[in-house]
């Protein structure tokens, strides 16, 4: 499996999770405390990701 590959692939999961956790899996909830929770430290793995994924760019 490329390098590319698993980096597609690692934004795709990020990309799924930003959309079911939410509206799937805390949207039973009564209040958005968790989505937003949930979203803050999404955010944080997506910039930490896109850091790494940045720092070891090649061309």
């Amino acid at each position: 499996m490329t390098k590319s590959r698993v980096v597609w692939g690692w934004l795709g999961v990020l990309l799924a999770l930003d959309l079911v956790v939410p509206w799937v899996v805390l949207g039973s909830e009564g209040r958005f405390l968790g989505a937003f929770l949930f979203w803050v430290v999404w955010t944080a793995v997506a910039i930490a990701s896109m850091f790494i994924l940045l720092l070891r760019w090649r061309e």
